[in-house]
């Protein structure tokens, strides 16, 4: 009886331990692809244009040059947050950056909408997004303009909510979207278009 309990103590660790290596080990390998991207990004910044840039000895880099020069960044002050944008929303996009929500959106142009995960920790993806206040600027980096929104609503909806992405006649903003912390509902943040300016 004693080592049957023993047994299932043991069994019982085990799984802890891979319910908790999991999430762990997948940001680890998430983390190589961020890692590849950066590092593409910088190369495809510090070109001068005189020659071709080289991606191909990168490893872990799933993107081509020109998917790589669509990439946005977007700035949270407030929460302390940088991430990169792409312009797909894909599962795979999805465990990488923040993504696009509506194909061949226009920065500053009606509802610019972004998904993010919430992340496995703080910090990591739109994890906090919740947390920015109405009045807060928002900065949308794209190229060599810089997008600055003001955050006016914060509101927890459906996932069948789509409606708010939809664009509004008159209406320059930005939607982020995420999830609860339950996953059953999601989290959206809109902005208003304040400002476009040249990137500093």
């Amino acid at each position: 009886m004693k080592s049957k309990r023993s047994l299932f103590g043991i069994l019982f660790l085990l799984t802890g331990l891979v319910l908790v290596s999991f999430p762990l080990y997948m940001e680890w390998d998430q983390n190589k692809e961020v890692k590849a991207m950066e590092q593409a990004l910088s190369l495809i910044a510090e070109s001068d244009g005189t020659e071709p840039v080289v991606l191909e000895g990168i490893e872990n880099l799933s993107f081509t040059k020109e998917q790589l020069e669509r990439v946005m960044e977007l700035e949270i002050p407030y929460i302390d947050m940088k991430q990169h944008v792409l312009d797909e929303t894909t599962d795979t996009n999805l465990n990488i950056a923040l993504t696009q929500i509506k194909p061949d959106q226009q920065p500053g142009i009606g509802n610019f909408t972004i998904a993010g995960h919430r992340g496995y920790r703080d910090g990591r993806h739109f994890s906090n997004l919740a947390k920015v206040p109405a009045g807060e600027k928002v900065y949308l980096h794209v190229g060599d303009k810089t997008y600055i929104y003001e955050i006016t609503d914060t509101s927890v909806i459906e996932p069948t909510q789509v409606d708010v992405l939809d664009d509004q006649a008159g209406r320059n903003e930005i939607t982020m979207i995420t999830c609860t912390v339950s996953g059953k509902q999601r989290v959206a943040v809109k902005g208003q278009l304040v400002e476009e300016t040249d990137r500093k």
